[in-house]
């Protein structure tokens, strides 16, 4: 009996105070204490439970679409970058002294994760070269060139194409698992379009330029390390080394032990494709 007085006498007081309570308490009616809770009252409360309820319906339905999503593996990539080149090549400035002039590179790649190790990326991109100036060799070595007819300086743009395999430090097998950094390389083949304009006399009147083009086959070598700046998206340092097959790119030839070719260093931004469709994205 003193625990139902104590229990009738705390319903009163809330009453008194319009408590709303978030339960029928017509249930102590047989007491005499509450017959009924006005039915404005319960019209609001089924409203407040009702926006909950669908609140947190579409708020659940939501999250698990996007996980859903994220877990479904992102094989593909694309990625775009640009950065500073220069060329290794018999007029092109001493490569032990860093006397070489340093040109905008740029490059698209599209990648498909193959294993936990493995990706397959095919490159295309372009690359500035410039010789260095003939003012920085010798008269006997510009003497020599000229009566040679080799170029004493040139200038022009590469474009290039390739495939490779690309190894990774740290594997992995979904994109939603990769680690945070990572570190990559690959060794591939491919094909260059060469197009230059090379200095081969200078004239009192005007200087000695000739148009030259070619297309020749490559070995691309590239490393760095690539950071995750989002579940979607990474950011990298890649170096670039492209050997080439020919020693003739600035048009010079037998200066150097060497055959000609070209350096890059980019800052790439890379982005994991969906592979489902922008248009079918929100009917999962």
């Amino acid at each position: 009996m003193l625990i139902l007085r104590i229990n009738i006498s705390l319903i009163l007081e809330l009453r008194r105070k319009n408590t709303i309570f978030p339960f029928d308490l017509s249930i102590f009616g047989n007491f005499g204490v509450i017959k009924q809770i006005p039915s404005g009252l319960l019209l609001m409360q089924s409203k407040y439970i009702a926006f909950i309820i669908i609140f947190f319906l579409v708020g659940s339905t939501a999250f698990a679409q996007s996980f859903y999503r994220d877990r479904i593996p992102r094989l593909n990539a694309v990625s775009g970058g640009i950065g500073g080149s220069f060329m290794y090549s018999d007029n092109g400035g001493s490569f032990r002294n860093l006397g070489f002039k340093v040109r905008p590179a740029g490059g698209f790649s599209y990648s498909r994760h193959l294993s936990a190790l493995v990706d397959i990326k095919g490159t295309v991109g372009f690359q500035m070269m410039e010789s260095q100036d003939p003012r920085r060799y010798s008269d006997s070595t510009l003497l020599n060139w000229y009566e040679n007819d080799q170029a004493l300086g040139s200038k022009g743009t590469a474009y290039y194409l390739d495939v490779m395999p690309v190894f990774h430090l740290f594997p992995y097998v979904n994109h939603i698992d990769r680690p945070s950094v990572n570190v990559f390389a690959g060794i591939g083949i491919g094909v260059m379009a060469v197009r230059t304009e090379e200095l081969r006399g200078i004239d009192v009147n005007a200087p000695l330029v000739r148009n030259n083009s070619m297309t020749i086959g490559y070995v691309p070598i590239r490393a760095g390390a690539s950071f995750r700046i989002g579940p979607h998206s990474d950011i990298s340092i890649e170096g670039s080394f492209l050997a080439t097959f020919s020693d003739d790119i600035d048009g010079n030839t037998g200066h150097n032990r060497f055959n000609d070719h070209l350096f890059q260093g980019q800052l790439v931004f890379k982005r994991y494709l969906s592979p489902i469709p922008f248009w079918l994205k929100y009917m999962y």
